[in-house]
């Protein structure tokens, strides 16, 4: 198995368990926030909006800088 093969499963994995996090969030009941919750949270202090913006940088340079 190459390298390459065992990134793309750790990602689809790490996608997969998201996707699964916020149906989990959504089943009623639940004390799991949901995504929206998550990153309202986040987004309302100066240093969370701050991460947000460098971790968005960091994806942009990684993935979609070619």
């Amino acid at each position: 198995m190459s390298s390459h093969t065992i990134s793309v499963a750790i990602y689809l994995s790490i996608a997969l368990v998201g996707v699964g996090l916020q149906l989990a969030a959504r089943m009623k009941g639940s004390r799991i926030p949901s995504l929206g919750r998550v990153f309202a949270r986040i987004m309302s202090t100066r240093p969370g909006r701050v991460g947000v913006m460098a971790a968005w940088a960091w994806l942009g340079l990684h993935f979609f800088a070619r």
